[in-house]
């Protein structure tokens, strides 16, 4: 499935804007919760923690992704991907700017090869950057 991600990222890379929001998911926090979007998967909790907090200092999200990809030494580890998903636990909610962000373990069940969606032969967990609803003060 990683493979897939890669190929998605190389897909949506210069066509949709990297973003944390773009994966999107209903409000609520419950496990099997489903959503579909495009938007940052990475291999691991830290990963995506480090993408947030580089582009919480004001990293675009582009180079985030190389940094952290780098860091690693895996170019596979977090990238840009179409994917439906059932949401499992929030692990971590950041700032990220003006807004706050969830981590979010998700199980990939599909995803979208650029001309169709391919179902997920095996469990693939990820971690999501989701934004997070809720109301400013």
């Amino acid at each position: 499935m990683r493979r897939v991600g890669i190929a998605l990222a190389l897909l949506f890379a210069a066509s949709v804007p990297v973003s944390a929001q773009s994966i999107s998911a209903p409000s609520t926090d419950g496990i099997g919760v489903p959503g579909v979007g495009i938007g940052i998967i990475c291999n691991t909790s830290e990963q995506a923690e480090r993408f947030v907090s580089l582009r919480a200092a004001g990293t675009a999200a582009g180079q985030a992704l190389d940094v952290v990809n780098t860091e690693v030494k895996d170019a596979q580890a977090c990238g840009v991907a179409a994917i439906a998903f059932l949401r499992d636990q929030t692990v971590k909610t950041r700032p990220m700017g003006d807004r706050l962000v969830q981590i979010v373990r998700i199980n990939i069940v599909a995803g979208f090869n650029g001309t169709g969606w391919q179902r997920a032969s095996a469990i693939a967990i990820q971690y999501a950057v989701i934004e997070a609803e809720g109301q400013s003060i």
